[in-house]
């Protein structure tokens, strides 16, 4: 799941090609890697699509972002997503 986070954080920070390699089980999220409001949207949004999770917000905690790790551990606790309803649907 680690190498998965890194990837997403790559992701939403293309103009910062040398982040993969700083970036250990204790990076934090918040101070280390400097994602804006936008930018950490972007990261739930795509964690919970990749990840096939659904993140609870009302359990979710400024804490779980103080290490790659806690997150993870926190990921864990999350309820699987189910189908897509649109799924169902034919076209």
């Amino acid at each position: 799941m680690f190498d998965n986070i890194v990837d997403i954080l790559c992701s939403i920070k293309d103009d910062q090609p040398e982040l993969r390699q700083s970036l250990s089980p204790q990076t934090d999220l918040n101070n280390d890697i400097g994602l804006d409001s936008l930018q950490m949207i972007q990261f739930m949004l795509k964690v919970e699509d990749q990840l096939n999770v659904v993140i609870d917000y009302d359990q979710f905690d400024y804490e779980h972002l103080r290490s790659i790790d806690a997150f993870i551990t926190f990921l864990i606790s999350c309820q699987p997503q189910a189908q897509p309803v649109y799924e169902d649907v034919k076209q």
